[in-house]
């Protein structure tokens, strides 16, 4: 009977150290995964950071030429700069087509605030409760802090 207590001490004591040798090596791959994911994170901030400083460079660059372009109309002709203002306005496309439409969070947040009910919201803009419910309290959550 010892001998049979012995075996089975030994076996459930070699699968114990198996699986410490085996949730060892588990937690440092997860370590060397998460290094990696680190690293990668960071190499995708550093890109996103050089392409809006590159844009905030263009679009400088792009305010003063027009600003240069602008000054150089006005001390060509004078007179005109006063109506080139108005002109640029003039001269805009509007279509008759085009039509400015609310989205649902302002729509949503609209209601709310005319003192309509969640249930009647979600009813009348076709969304489900929980999406207007959820969007309400976002929006009081945000304008808290």
């Amino acid at each position: 009977m010892t001998s049979f207590l012995l075996i089975i001490s030994f076996l459930l004591h070699g699968i114990s150290f198996i699986t410490i040798y085996y949730l060892l090596k588990l937690s440092r791959s997860q370590q060397v995964n998460a290094n990696e994911l680190q690293t990668l994170l960071a190499s995708y901030l550093d890109e996103i950071k050089t392409e809006n400083q590159h844009l905030e460079r263009q679009l400088s660059q792009g305010v003063t030429n027009e600003a240069n372009y602008s000054k150089e109309q006005i001390a060509a002709n004078p007179d005109a700069a006063g109506e080139q203002s108005n002109e640029e306005n003039i001269d805009l496309p509007i279509s008759e087509m085009d039509q400015v439409e609310a989205s649902l969070q302002a729509r949503v947040l609209q209601m709310y605030s005319n003192g309509k009910s969640i249930t009647e919201i979600a009813r009348e803009l076709n969304c489900g409760k929980t999406e207007a419910e959820l969007i309400i309290k976002f929006q009081y959550h945000q304008s808290i802090r």
